[in-house]
Order: C-alpha cells, then sequence, then structure tokens
C-alpha cells in the first residue's frame, strides 16, 4: 500500500464516519430479517399479512417517530409480544441502546428470555452481535443479553422497586401491565418508576406498554390509553364500502332451531344492514399498504407524546380463532351472567373484546345517596336513636371525622363528618393540635330530638398509614375513655371486630408491657360488605341515613370501592379494591363506626334493651295539670257468721196417702242444709326460746415448760 491509497482510505473512512445512520423503520426490518420459530403458528419469513393492523404499531415504535409513548390495549394472542420481539430486534441491529424489559412475574420473564433466545438463534443478523449463551458467561444470562455497542437488554420483573434502579435505558418495554402492583414496594407507580430510567435520553427515548385490560376503574392500560390518540382499526363494508370498527353491538348469531346449537355469526353494517360474514375478512383487514382500504382511525387528540391502539379478537386473521367460536363464548358468559357469575363475562370482555368490565355487583351510585339525603340537624340525635360513636381517619396532614348515632336494629344516622385540619405528629399537649380538638369534640355533649345531652358512647381511630405511632400514644394515653385503636385485617372473612385485642407495646427486653395500646382487628371486607348490602334501604333495622349538609365527596368516597372476585389456585377469593388515586375516608370512617358499634354489642340488643336504655336516658315525664286520683278503698275481712241454735223438732205426722195419676207424684225436695262456716285455723305456737348451752369445758392450765437448747 503506497501513500496515495492510505490517504485515500482516510479520506473514505473520515466520510463514512460522518454519514448519518439510516432509517431505522421497524416494520421494514421486521419483513427483511424477522425469522419465526418452526413451533410457531406461521413459521418463516415474517410478513404483514398474518396481522395487517400491526402495521402501523411497529411504525410509530420507530426511533424516527416523534412520539415517546405506544400504548397496545388489545385482546389475547394478537401481537402484542412478537411486535415487542421485532422492535427490540431491529434496536439491536441498528441502534445499539440498552433496552429494559418488564414482565409481572418471574415465570413470564423466563418465558419471554427464551423467546428472545430463540429470535437470536433464528436471525443471523443478530446472532453475530448478541454475546454467546456459554456456562458460567455473565454476558448472555436469562436476565440480561450483552451486545455490540456495549449495550445490554435487561429483563426483570417489574414487582421489584429494585429491579427498576440502577439500570439507564432509554428502550423499555412493560408487557401486561394491568397485571402489575399499583404500587411497587411502595415507592409509586410502576410506569413512573419505569420512565425514570429514561431520564438521560429524553429526547431519544420510547416506552412500549402492553396489556389485556382487567377491571373498569382499576386498568392502568386504560388510563394510558386515554391519553393517547385511541385509534380503533376500521375496515370497509363488503357491501357499500364505508369504514367502520367491528364492535360487539353489531354482533349477531344464531342457532339452529332443531339441535338448538350455534351455527352462524356475523355482523351486520351500520350503514346500509346487510350482513358481513367472515369469509369477506380476507378482503377486509387489509390495509392501505397492502393495496386495501383499512386503516387506523384516531379519535383523540391525545397528549402530544402518547399514540393509543385497540384491538379485539374479531381481527384475528384467517386460521385463528373464528366469529363462530367467540359467539360460542359470548353466549356461554351471557348464561352465567344471568345466574349472577361475571366471571365468564369478564374474561370474555378482557381477553377477546380488549376492554374493560365493570364487575361490580352493587348499583348505588353516589347521585342515589344524594338524592335519598335527608333534612335532619347535625350533632342532633333523632328520637330513635340512643346512641352515639366517633371514629377518626389519619391522614398525613389531618384527621377525618365522623359521627354516628345508632337506634334498634342496628339503624343509624350520620350526624356530622369533620375534617381537622393539620399534623397528626403534633402531641396531644400542644395547643391547637388535630388530638386536642378530637379531644374537645370528645368531651361536648351531643342533643338528642327529646333535648336531653348524651355523650359520646365510644370512639376509635385508625392506626393504619403514616401515622402509627402517633395513634398508639394517643390511644394508650384514653383507653379509659372508651377510646379504640383499630387495625383492619389483612385477612378475608374476619368478624367485624375482634374478640380480643393485640399488645403492641413491648420493652427492651422483648415482653409486652401491662400498660401497652390494645390494636383491635376490624374485619373491613365483611364490615364492607354488611353496608353494601343494606346501602339501598330507606329506613328500618340496618338502614343508613345521610345528611344533606355532608359535603359531596363524602358521598362520591362512599361508592368509590367495588367488590370483586379473583381466584387464587382454584379459590375464589372476593375482594374490594379501589381505582387508582381515588379517596375512601368517609367509607373507612363508616366502616369503623361499624365495628365500634359491635364492640359495644349494639347488634345483639333486643327492643327490651333499647327500651330499658331509652328509659334511663330520657325518663317519662307525666302530666303536670292532671286531676290528683282518689285514695284506694281499704278493704276489711267481715266478721265471722254465728249459726243460732235449731229448734226442737216437732212430732212426727203420717204423710196422706198418695192420689193414683197417670203421672206418678215427684218426690219430695230434701230440705237444704246450712253448713258451718269453716273454723279459723289455731294461732301458730309461740317456739319456746333454746336451751342455754353447756359451758365448754376447759383443760386446766398446764406448766410451760422452756428449751434451754443442746448442751
Amino acid at each position: 500500500m503506497n501513500l496515495a491509497d492510505g490517504y485515500a482510505l482516510m479520506v473514505q473512512a473520515a466520510v463514512e464516519g460522518m454519514r448519518p445512520d439510516p432509517e431505522l423503520r421497524c416494520d421494514e426490518w421486521a419483513e427483511e430479517f424477522m425469522k419465526l420459530p418452526k413451533s410457531g403458528p406461521k413459521p418463516g419469513e415474517f410478513r404483514f399479512d398474518h396481522s395487517y393492523p400491526a402495521r402501523r404499531v411497529h411504525q410509530v415504535l420507530s426511533p424516527g417517530h416523534p412520539c415517546k409513548r405506544v400504548v397496545a390495549k388489545v385482546a389475547s394472542q394478537m401481537f402484542k409480544t412478537q411486535t415487542a420481539l421485532n422492535w427490540i430486534a431491529s434496536l439491536i441491529h441498528r441502534r445499539p441502546r440498552n433496552i429494559l424489559a418488564l414482565e409481572p412475574t418471574d415465570t413470564l420473564v423466563k418465558r419471554f428470555s427464551a423467546r428472545v433466545s430463540t429470535m437470536i438463534r433464528n436471525v443471523p443478523e443478530l446472532a453475530e452481535r448478541v454475546a454467546a449463551a456459554k456456562s458460567r458467561d455473565s454476558r448472555n444470562t436469562v436476565q440480561a443479553k450483552d451486545f455490540l455497542g456495549d449495550a445490554t437488554l435487561y429483563m426483570n420483573t417489574a414487582g421489584s422497586a429494585a429491579n427498576l434502579a440502577e439500570v439507564s435505558a432509554p428502550y423499555i418495554y412493560v408487557d401486561e401491565i394491568d397485571r402489575l402492583e399499583l404500587n411497587v414496594d411502595g415507592e409509586g407507580d410502576p410506569v413512573e418508576l419505569a420512565e425514570a430510567r429514561a431520564t438521560q435520553y429524553a429526547n431519544d427515548s420510547k416506552f412500549f406498554y402492553t396489556s389485556s385490560p382487567a377491571i373498569e376503574g382499576f386498568s392502568k392500560i386504560d388510563t394510558l390509553f386515554e391519553m393517547g390518540t385511541k385509534e380503533y382499526y376500521h375496515v370497509p363494508c363488503p357491501h357499500c364500502g364505508e369504514l367502520q370498527p367491528l364492535l360487539l353491538e353489531n354482533f349477531r348469531f344464531r342457532r339452529d332451531e332443531e339441535t338448538g346449537f350455534m351455527d352462524r355469526a356475523w355482523f351486520v353494517c351500520p350503514h346500509c344492514w346487510c350482513e358481513i360474514d367472515e369469509r369477506h375478512k380476507t378482503m377486509m383487514l387489509r390495509d392501505e399498504v397492502a393495496g386495501g382500504r383499512a386503516r387506523w382511525v384516531a379519535t383523540a387528540q391525545g397528549d402530544g407524546e402518547t399514540v393509543s391502539f385497540t384491538l379485539s379478537a374479531f381481527y384475528m386473521p384467517v386460521g385463528a380463532v373464528t366469529w363462530l367460536t367467540l359467539a360460542r363464548q359470548y353466549a356461554r358468559a351471557k348464561d352465567r351472567l344471568a345466574r349472577g357469575d361475571h366471571e365468564g363475562m369478564q374474561v370474555f370482555y378482557n381477553t377477546r373484546l380488549g376492554l374493560s368490565y365493570k364487575n361490580s355487583e352493587t348499583v348505588t351510585t353516589a347521585k342515589q345517596l344524594r338524592d335519598r339525603a335527608e333534612k335532619y340537624p347535625l350533632r342532633v340525635l333523632p328520637d330513635a336513636a340512643l346512641v352515639a360513636t366517633m371514629t377518626a381517619d389519619t391522614q398525613p396532614n389531618r384527621l377525618e371525622v365522623q359521627i354516628e348515632a345508632w337506634g334498634p336494629g342496628m339503624e343509624h344516622w350520620v350526624i356530622d363528618f369533620i375534617v381537622l385540619n393539620g399534623p397528626p405528629t403534633d402531641p396531644p399537649e400542644t395547643p391547637g393540635s388535630v388530638w386536642q380538638r378530637l379531644d374537645e369534640i370528645r368531651r361536648t355533649p351531643l342533643l338528642h330530638a327529646s333535648g336531653r345531652p348524651i355523650m359520646i358512647s365510644a370512639y376509635g381511630i385508625d392506626a393504619g398509614g403514616a401515622n402509627t405511632q402517633d395513634v398508639y400514644n394517643y390511644g394508650a394515653a384514653r383507653r379509659t375513655l372508651n377510646c379504640t385503636v383499630l387495625h383492619g385485617s389483612s385477612r378475608p372473612n374476619k368478624p367485624i371486630m375482634g374478640s380480643s385485642p393485640s399488645r403492641v407495646d413491648i420493652d427492651w427486653g422483648g415482653t409486652k408491657t401491662p400498660g401497652g395500646v390494645e390494636l383491635w382487628t376490624v374485619g373491613t371486607d365483611v364490615a364492607k360488605d354488611w353496608l353494601s348490602n343494606r346501602m339501598q334501604l330507606l329506613e328500618g333495622p340496618g338502614a343508613m341515613h345521610f345528611n344533606d349538609a355532608l359535603p359531596p365527596e363524602w358521598f362520591d368516597q362512599m361508592v368509590v370501592e367495588q367488590s370483586r372476585t379473583r381466584w387464587h389456585k382454584g379459590r375464589a377469593i372476593r375482594e374490594w379494591v379501589k381505582p387508582n388515586g381515588a379517596r375512601n375516608e368517609a367509607w373507612d370512617v363508616s366502616v369503623y363506626n361499624l365495628a365500634i358499634a359491635h364492640q359495644l354489642g349494639l347488634h345483639k340488643w333486643t327492643p327490651l334493651d333499647w327500651q330499658r336504655l331509652r328509659d334511663k336516658l330520657i325518663p317519662p315525664i307525666g302530666d303536670l295539670f292532671a286531676p290528683v286520683p282518689a285514695p284506694a278503698p281499704v278493704l276489711v275481712a267481715p266478721p265471722p257468721l254465728t249459726v243460732p241454735p235449731a229448734p226442737p223438732s216437732a212430732p212426727a205426722t203420717p204423710a196422706p196417702s198418695p192420689v193414683q195419676t197417670s203421672v206418678p207424684a215427684e218426690p219430695p225436695s230434701p230440705a237444704p242444709v246450712v253448713l258451718p262456716p269453716p273454723a279459723m285455723p289455731p294461732p301458730a305456737p309461740v317456739p319456746a326460746p333454746p336451751a342455754p348451752l353447756p359451758p365448754i369445758a376447759r383443760p386446766a392450765p398446764r406448766r410451760r415448760i422452756y428449751s434451754r437448747g443442746i448442751q
């Protein structure tokens, strides 16, 4: 090589170094390089004719697209995982950067890692860039795979905050986000924690979130979908050509009249009302790139950073699940729903329609509670109520207090709801602290409808939250004032109020302090079921009455939680869940008031118990102007009657002879016999005084001998 050749080589290398990287389009890369495994449904080269809607998702995942966040809320087994693999593979080949892939569980991490390993083996362009898998080599493991460019693909679970720390990655993939914990190790939202890993790549980062949705109001993928463009895949009608999405409301199916089995399923065009059979699917699903007319249609502008998609199983390619199979599953879910079983319909909505399901057995809404609110004065017990309770919920900057009045049959009235603003960390001795104001409320008597003052019988404080020790200190000092420290049970189906408390104060030696605070466990799920099942009652035993002066947010908090049934190891578990970020303080203090009422034993009281309490608290008062009744006459026993002696008997005279008649004569009636009056019982003899006891013979005194010890 001469000098001229060296100069030309240097110039050529400089030009190549200044040349910008070719634009990486994820959809084009997938069709050019990706090879699907032989065990898959469509082995060989990847083609979008198997899933036309996935093309645009690949396009927006390309690094050159301006969006920052891509959300796919689609049905199960559509294109989520394969799209993520294509995206990751294109980045390893053309855009080497750190990549973070998160799964809900360790099992899913292993499965995803196995698919990545299979992809690397099948694609030569990846095999030459990723470190070979060798024993005792940390560059290619289940959780990390190094590739050229000093970059690494990290695969971890999103259930631990440690897995989301100390990793800097501009490209992040989160799978099945609705199966993640809403609060990872108490450090916050997993989405926020994951996106914090790309802080150094603000202008060159992209996040891909996929999931089948779960419960309405508790779905993270729903929240992300609402942030984006909310795009639906529209297909042309084979009869009129109008574009439309395939929605459940236009889905029809038919059963055979003779056998009763389902034999046909189709769609109805909302424009021309013609029937669309599944054989038209091949033509309808083609997008514009493939020569068709189908395309994604955005229904919202979004936040400018998020592009979101939703797709149901009705768009499955030919050869996958059919419309007839979906119709049969939907019919079975409807039959189960008619029997009160929501599980089948929830599975159909989540996994087939790609929609969240409202699995709530209650129909009570905040508006219904507001319409039922009654007009009665605050801090005044109605005439039927005789017992008052109070509970407080602790928050970092306030106490929320609710006072309730209780009557026969556990009928109760909310007579006040107070928010005491201030940090619970201030001790009760501090003037103006929330604890001091709570004591003032407790000491102040309430007014009964009869005008009599009634004190609060007992009150409780929730020890959960960030001020547990402050609650312990307050409750231990006021245990003799019927102050109860409460804590919700973490185990289901526990009694509304525990039978005995647990000591929580332990000294340095590990023994429980005799004067320590007593912590009472509340079966919150049972208490919530009790209140929710009686929320529709207007009056009578168990009915709950609301004051119209309560703040509007109080009614919203009373219905914010929903009951749902989940399955764990084949066993149904019923639980109450709260939407993300929603407040439920009013619901909590209502539950704790019910627990205090059970601690007082009000649920066991009979009408006689309530009447005895009423006579004690509100004694009856007679009419002051009524006339004085006359004294009752004194009855005196009459003297005994004396019978005079009978006169001497006259001489007997012969009776006249009877006269012969056709009817025999009646015999003469005997003379009445006069009985003497009953004799008075003789007076009882006076017992003679007992004879005196003989004197006790005492032994003669003996001479006392003192020991002189051993000589």
